[in-house]
């Protein structure tokens, strides 16, 4: 399940979009949470008060002043996703409700526009997903660095980027993700075996991310491109519905159907 609407802001022709934007985006989405209903604050409590999956993703599309971080109009898109119609709605009744929040430096003046995607079906067991924002592949023996073929980052230094990683390393991580989320939000245990993954044209997106709340900032080794699965339709469509990666809740991993 996904939605589309359009964030304006006050003031816009001041606001300058941050390299680490999706701190500033997940800032906005808690409050979302605790705006959502009378039960609000139980329910962000409940969400974020331990180090949880949560089955959401979500990205945005600034249109930008060209060679310039500035904010080219009135808004910004912002697209959200998840397999939970409880999520769906909470984000959509909160935002509703979050006029005059601060983002970017500038109060939210209204949001608008909101566009509910069709339910995408899957009915093949094969698809070519590309990248809506970058996706970040844990290590899963060290959850303190993060896996890119080292072909991508050579001439590079990531503190955060295991050294010495084959493509291979990257695929067999991504498998053990998605089956790990197929065992949470879908209930079953899904064989690895049964899940074929390719990397295509994947080149390094640097992000820049870290907490609003303390200001810390890190530059994360993410990766962009198309991802071809190979796997049961259910599978598939959780895959677009929650995202592929680590950190997909804060902005990353976000996909959609090519082919």
């Amino acid at each position: 399940m996904r939605f589309s609407c359009k964030i304006f802001l006050e003031n816009q022709q001041n606001v300058i979009i941050p390299a680490d934007y999706r701190r500033y985006l997940l800032s906005m989405i808690k409050e979302v949470f605790k705006k959502s209903g009378s039960d609000g604050k139980d329910f962000f409590e409940n969400m974020y008060s331990g180090n949880t999956q949560k089955p959401f993703t979500f990205s945005a599309y600034f249109p930008l002043e060209e060679k310039s971080q500035k904010l080219r109009g009135e808004f910004f898109s912002f697209f959200f996703s998840t397999n939970d119609y409880e999520f769906l709605m909470r984000v959509y009744n909160g935002l509703n409700s979050i006029k005059g929040f601060n983002l970017f430096g500038q109060n939210i003046k209204e949001v608008k526009h909101f566009f509910l995607f069709p339910e995408r079906r899957f009915d093949k067991d094969e698809v070519v997903f590309k990248t809506l924002s970058p996706f970040l592949v844990r290590d899963t023996e060290d959850g303190d660095y993060y896996l890119v073929p080292q072909n991508l980052i050579d001439q590079k230094e990531f503190k955060y980027a295991k050294k010495g990683v084959s493509k291979d390393n990257v695929i067999d991580s991504l498998k053990k993700n998605i089956v790990s989320l197929v065992k949470r939000y879908l209930g079953f245990a899904y064989d690895e075996n049964n899940l074929m993954i390719t990397l295509e044209k994947i080149s390094l997106s640097p992000a820049k991310h870290g907490s609003k709340e303390s200001k810390f900032t890190m530059t994360l080794p993410a990766m962009k491109g198309f991802i071809r699965i190979k796997a049961s339709p259910e599978v598939l469509k959780l895959i677009y519905d929650i995202g592929i990666g680590a950190r997909r809740s804060e902005g990353f991993g976000m996909l959609e159907v090519v082919e």
